[in-house]
């Protein structure tokens, strides 16, 4: 990877490829040979398809085509269209609409974070579609309890009018500030913000991720320099969120061997919910590995994920 002033967003033995659904278009990075066993693999909140550069060629190395996409409102994916929100439930719809533009009606899914969340409750809604389950210290959604549903609104509603408020006469991706107000004069700036952002990462881990998260500003003023390309609205409260009850209800009807994978300083270490979400799913094993959040990326931890992933795909 380069550590100049050129981003890199397809690495080295990754072919970029785009998936024109109904509604939308997402890009992806893939790995591996097209007829080989299909695999998706889905990325956190914020981060992006290169989340998965140190395991997805290892994936690819035992058979699997592996296609990592950039959610909507991520990378180099379409936005949703303006005036509409970010619901964790919409990302279900367009995992299986990529899969199906691949012409895939059976596949492994590997979820980080979001994308964990992501992955288990599309293998609880449509559990015959998923061969397997990888899940990376993720498990379910974020809940928001019966009482507090119509706070949960309010809130997105009150943010989404403000937005509309400042973006009247705007088109949002000419918006250079739209997502922070930030311009980082170099990649490696940015890649040092990022460090200390949700799920914070080491220094390399970072640069890898800013690889498909940051687009030059030619046009800002005073000075030039790069931003963050994701869509600001994912920053935005989400106007629903599941209950615990039916987080459960989801875990409870997947059916695919699962295995969940928790960094012992990772986001969910000691979180009662992820235990009884576990408990809830019929055939999975856990394991707790050294490693932060994106255990999975970092150079310390990779190679154990990895090798744990591989184990359990080959049984």
């Amino acid at each position: 990877m380069l550590l100049n002033e050129m981003l890199v967003p397809v690495p080295e033995g990754a072919e970029e490829i785009r998936l024109q659904l109904p509604h939308l278009e997402l890009a992806a990075l893939a790995w591996g040979d097209p007829k080989g066993k299909p695999l998706l693999a889905l990325h956190g909140w914020l981060d992006n398809a290169m989340t998965f550069v140190k395991l997805a060629p290892a994936l690819a190395a035992v058979g699997y085509r592996v296609v990592a996409i950039d959610f909507v409102g991520h990378g180099f994916s379409d936005w949703r269209p303006a005036g509409q929100t970010y619901l964790m439930l919409d990302n279900c719809f367009d995992v299986q609409a990529a899969a199906m533009a691949l012409g895939w009606e059976k596949f492994t899914l590997v979820g980080h974070s979001m994308g964990a969340g992501v992955a288990s409750l599309l293998a609880g809604a449509h559990p015959e579609v998923v061969e397997k389950l990888v899940l990376i210290d993720g498990l379910g959604t974020l809940t928001t309890a019966d009482k507090d549903a119509a706070d949960q609104l309010g809130q997105a509603m009150a943010r989404w009018i403000g937005h509309q408020q400042k973006n009247r006469n705007k088109d949002d991706k000419a918006n250079v500030s739209s997502f922070s107000g930030r311009i980082y004069a170099t990649i490696q700036a940015a890649a040092k913000a990022r460090m200390q952002g949700v799920g914070a990462v080491n220094y390399l881990a970072a640069l890898a991720l800013c690889q498909r998260a940051l687009q030059q500003n030619d046009f800002a003023e005073p000075s030039s320099g790069w931003f963050w390309r994701s869509d600001s609205r994912l920053r935005h409260p989400s106007p629903f969120r599941l209950t615990e009850a039916q987080n459960l209800s989801f875990m409870a009807a997947i059916t695919a061997p699962s295995l969940y994978i928790e960094g012992d300083t990772g986001l969910m270490i000691e979180r009662l919910e992820i235990a009884t979400r576990l408990q809830a799913i019929k055939n999975v094993q856990k394991s707790l590995l050294a490693g932060s959040h994106h255990l999975h990326l970092e150079e310390a931890s990779c190679q154990a994920v990895t090798a744990r992933i591989l184990q359990f795909l080959n049984d």
